[in-house]
């Protein structure tokens, strides 16, 4: 007779599972790592210290915090693999910032990575944070239209393009004399031939074609805090049905336009007041925004005629200059370019703002 002892049978499996559960169970290999942070290119000093860094798992929300030491690093222990955020911030006094950039002025510096994989092999070595900076409490561009629109007909109109600035501060800023300016150079491979603009390695200046300055006495125009004008190509309502019904703006209660004095084609509107055209050699024509991708400034000076015209190396020679601005008047920038493969056709210093891709 065949004997089959089921408990014991059962007794052993169970044994087994056990310990095939426990001994094959993975480890997470923890680990330390060291962040170092470093002030943008142009300061006079690499290591930053005295940052504000924090390091957050994405998974699990765990947050740490910790103050970069006098030679820019700090260490985070015992991490485990996975996606974190990491972010790092200081504020520079004017005293500090005149040491660093030699201007007196207040800035704010930070980083932000919200992708960064962590792991043994990546934290090897020091992972570098370098900090990009914004002048605090001034004015900023928030908004450039530059696409334009369709019609109902299908045809482009872009007459509606506008400009907002804003004032990101507490206390009010003086309008009078902010001038305004499109940056020279195509933004990106829009044909075959197509060439990044031939002033790329130039970071201590830029080349504009354009430049519009806002009137006044001096104290004019004054911009509350936390407010913002309008900068209209066209002071119009670009909705009403002799523009562009399917146009999404209406601009007719624009701050300020772009008025081109001397044109046929321009429409002066009689309700915005126009801004001082000291720079516009395109004469019988709009000012018109590249559709393609803008890079536009504001900037300052109290002697523009000083400024250098420079022809451009290449170009037809009945082509009009453009006009070299150091890049230490430059208050704020934006820069758009046709999509990510199209780095090399930068045209605005990478201190002085970063690339929004169109």
């Amino acid at each position: 007779m065949k004997h089959v002892h089921y408990p014991f049978a059962l007794l052993a499996l169970l044994l087994l599972l056990v310990a095939c559960s426990t001994d094959d169970t993975p480890r997470v290999e923890r680990f330390d790592a060291t962040i170092q942070v470093l002030f943008p290119e142009d300061f006079a000093e690499e290591a930053a210290p005295n940052v504000q860094v924090t390091l957050t798992n994405a998974a699990s929300g765990q947050r740490e915090e910790a103050v970069t030491g006098a030679n820019g690093l700090v260490e985070f222990a015992n991490l485990v693999p996975g996606i974190y955020t990491l972010q790092a911030s200081r504020a520079l006094t004017e005293s500090e910032a005149e040491l660093l950039t030699g201007a007196a002025v207040r800035v704010n510096l930070n980083f932000v990575d919200n992708n960064l994989m962590l792991n043994p092999t990546v934290a090897n070595s020091p992972i570098q944070a370098r900090l990009s900076g914004a002048i605090t409490g001034d004015l900023v561009i928030s908004q450039v239209y530059y696409t334009g629109s369709r019609t109902p007909e299908g045809s482009n109109y872009f007459f509606d393009q506008f400009f907002e600035i804003y004032n990101n501060s507490s206390e009010p800023i003086v309008l009078d004399g902010l001038i305004l300016s499109n940056v020279f150079g195509p933004s990106g491979q829009i044909n075959p031939n197509t060439l990044p603009t031939p002033f790329a390695d130039d970071q201590d200046n830029v080349f504009i074609t354009t430049a519009w300055r806002i009137p006044g006495n001096g104290n004019t125009h004054v911009l509350a805090p936390f407010t913002a004008i309008t900068i209209a190509q066209q002071g119009i309502n670009h909705r009403a049905e002799v523009a562009n019904p399917a146009s999404p703006v209406d601009l007719s209660q624009a701050d300020f336009e772009l008025f081109v004095v001397g044109s046929e084609r321009d429409v002066d509107a009689p309700n915005v007041p126009n801004m001082e055209m000291l720079y516009h050699p395109f004469n019988g024509t709009f000012s018109l925004v590249p559709v393609f991708g803008p890079a536009t400034i504001i900037w300052r000076t109290d002697n523009f005629e000083a400024l250098e015209q420079v022809a451009i190396p290449g170009a037809n020679p009945n082509s009009p200059p453009v006009v070299r601005v150091p890049t230490n008047l430059i208050i704020d920038a934006v820069e758009a370019l046709r999509g990510e493969g199209d780095a090399a056709f930068k045209r605005i210093p990478v201190h002085k703002t970063p690339v929004l891709l169109s």
